[in-house]
């Protein structure tokens, strides 16, 4: 079953605040949603802290910084 809905979180370079916003998201009681980190093109820890610690999480990635728009964009067109 498709999740009721979604969250986009658009990164860029946002490392030291992925794991806050990510843990709070895994607290909740409500639980039919699904994650989704859309990244434009960091070059900081984000993808690997993603990669390593969230396996819920869906990472879409941006090859190229392309600015906050246009990544939310791209996170809302991945969602379910």
């Amino acid at each position: 079953a498709l999740p009721f809905f979604s969250v986009v979180i658009a990164n860029y370079n946002g490392e030291r605040h992925l794991r806050t916003c990510l843990d709070a998201l895994r607290r909740q009681t409500f639980t039919d949603f699904e994650v989704i980190v859309a990244d434009d093109a960091s070059s900081d820890g984000s993808l690997a802290l993603v990669e390593d610690e969230y396996p819920e999480v869906r990472l879409v990635v941006g090859r190229q910084n392309q600015g906050f728009a246009t990544i939310c964009n791209t996170g809302a067109d991945a969602s379910s």
